[in-house]
This record gives C-alpha cells, sequence and structure tokens, in this order.
C-alpha cells in the first residue's frame, strides 16, 4: 500500500512537471516560423536595394530553411541596444537581411538589455551578411543588436545554395 501511495506521488509529480514544462514552453517567443513570408535584401555600398522573395518549390528541402529560421532565432535570443560607436560602425561593404513579414501582428517576447519585453512584430529584419552581422530591425523602426552567430552565415548560405541550384 506503502509502495503505491509513493508510485502515484511519483505519477502525480511528473505529470505536474511536464505540464509547467508544457506551458511555459507555450509563451510568445522570438521564433522565426514558416508562417511568414521571407524576403532577401541585399544593400549596396552605393544604397541599391535588390530584393529576392524566398519561395520554396514542393520539393525543397524544408530541414535548411528551418536551419536558417532556428540560426535566426538563436540571434533573436538576446538582444541589446546598440551603443552609439556600434550604430557608427558602417562599412562600405554589401549587406545581406533576411526579412520577415507577417500578414497579420505577431505577439513576441524578446530580452532586450536582460529585460523581457513583448512586442507586437509585423516584420522582423537580421543582418546576415555586412559589417553589423546580427543587427535586427523590428517594425522596420526599432534597431538592435542580436547575438552574433557564427553558423547564421553558413545556413543563409546553404538556403542560397539550394534556391539557386533548383533555379537553374
Amino acid at each position: 500500500m506503502l509502495l503505491r501511495r509513493k508510485f502515484s506521488a511519483l505519477a502525480l509529480s511528473i505529470s505536474i512537471l511536464f505540464s509547467i514544462l508544457f506551458l511555459g514552453g507555450c509563451s510568445e517567443k522570438p521564433y522565426l516560423t514558416q508562417d511568414g513570408s521571407y524576403v532577401i535584401l541585399t544593400v549596396s555600398p552605393s544604397g541599391m536595394t535588390q530584393s529576392e522573395v524566398i519561395q520554396l518549390p514542393w520539393n525543397a528541402n524544408m530541414a535548411v530553411m528551418q536551419k536558417l529560421l532556428v540560426e535566426c532565432s538563436f540571434v533573436l535570443s538576446d538582444l541589446h541596444t546598440p551603443g552609439s560607436q556600434e550604430l557608427a560602425k558602417s562599412d562600405p561593404t554589401t549587406t545581406v537581411s533576411l526579412q520577415a513579414t507577417y500578414p497579420q501582428p505577431k505577439r513576441m517576447s524578446f530580452v532586450v538589455d536582460k529585460r523581457p519585453v513583448a512586442l507586437d512584430v509585423e516584420s522582423l529584419q537580421i543582418e546576415v551578411e555586412g559589417a553589423n552581422v546580427g543587427r535586427v530591425t523590428i517594425n522596420r523602426t526599432l534597431v538592435l543588436q542580436g547575438i552574433d552567430n557564427p553558423n547564421l552565415l553558413p545556413a543563409f548560405e546553404d538556403l542560397e545554395k539550394m534556391l539557386h541550384d533548383q533555379n537553374s
């Protein structure tokens, strides 16, 4: 009988623990998903902008896109307000960014300057190549610096290679 009570108490504890973990994982985290539309923005040193909508064909390797979204989400996991030196830092190189646009504002929670911030996000832009890799622009107005993720560029290059191989 004592063993049965301990087993019941253990089972109840485990179910409560899993419930807490599951519900905690359902908050609006800043993870990019495939429910948005994505564009690759390229800005030349002269300011000329080129945009390429990412349209994956039905036979595309979705793992490649998913990997890029995971790496972008890592960049978003810890944001800070760029200092004046970071904002002034500009290099006359071409910059490439991934821009996500959502049909309806999407509620996301970010950690900005070590504080949680909830925002309704309509668009999000992450610089993947250029002088400020990891630079994040939210709703075209809020500029923050994300984590400098060394895996971001290789994941982006894999996506570009897949897109260009399928188009040729």
